[in-house]
């Protein structure tokens, strides 16, 4: 009797071992490359202006990444992405070769919204990964909501 009472503690333990197995960085890359529009988006909690999200774009090029976001930058920003996954979080290290921060680290997590849309939210340079995807005041995070452009 004993013994049925771990039962469901070695489903949850068995279950959380299968969806830490299931993030695979390299297939994520391959999601992700392509052209995408900015649909949402916040910055230290506070809503991103709809004039700049409508200008908003980033262009996946294997590990290579260009992104126009005004209220970021007014020129295009380039950047290396390095796909990664720590206990079952989807992690980004985002190296700017440019603009802001221009050779500094950024620490994210992102997530899929299903096959054509994903969430992503980055800590300032020098700060740590973010630990929900959300954006809130006081954070210093920013957080984009990205689909694929049809």
């Amino acid at each position: 009797m004993p013994a049925l009472r771990l039962l469901p503690l070695v489903f949850a333990f068995a279950g959380t071992l299968a969806f830490a197995q299931a993030v695979d960085p390299a297939a994520d890359l391959k999601k992700l490359q392509g052209t995408w529009v900015l649909v949402s988006g916040k910055v230290d909690g506070q809503p991103v202006a709809a004039e700049h999200v409508s200008k908003s774009r980033i262009v996946w090029k294997g590990k290579d990444v260009v992104v126009e976001t005004p209220h970021q930058s007014k020129d295009p920003i380039k950047a290396v992405a390095k796909l990664g996954a720590a206990g079952g979080v989807r992690t980004l290290d985002w190296t700017r070769a440019n603009g802001p921060d221009a050779g500094k680290t950024m620490l994210a997590i992102y997530d899929f919204r299903g096959p054509d849309e994903y969430v992503v939210v980055f800590a300032p340079a020098g700060k740590d990964r973010p630990k929900e995807l959300d954006s809130k005041p006081g954070s210093g995070t920013t957080m984009h909501v990205w689909k694929r452009q049809k």
